[in-house]
């Protein structure tokens, strides 16, 4: 009894996680096109702001150009992977060994 509630437990526990969820993912082509289509009307004032504040000495608005123009510089990333497998235990059960221990 207490194997079958278990399971049934574990079930459903599985049965909450994951699944479409509203707003999550990458937005369709389509909308993306629209918010571009919204966005297009500004982005000669966003231009001119950005061209001000830089002619300013803005240091914020000289990255995002930058970032932009240029592009990121590259970043070097370091991994050290560490571990011992002499430690890790390997056990071979063969099906007819399975009835012996059900």
């Amino acid at each position: 009894m207490q194997d079958h509630t278990l399971n049934k437990l574990i079930e459903q526990r599985k049965s909450k996680r994951g699944g479409a969820r509203p707003g999550a993912g990458r937005k369709r082509k389509m909308e993306e096109h629209e918010l571009i289509e919204k966005l297009t009307p500004m982005a000669t004032v966003a231009f001119e702001k950005l061209k001000e504040l830089i002619a300013k000495g803005d240091v914020k608005a000289l990255q995002i150009f930058m970032s932009y123009y240029v592009g990121l510089p590259t970043q070097k990333i370091e991994s050290k992977i560490e571990g011992n497998l002499n430690n890790v235990a390997v056990e071979v059960v063969r099906p007819h060994e399975l009835e012996k221990v059900a």
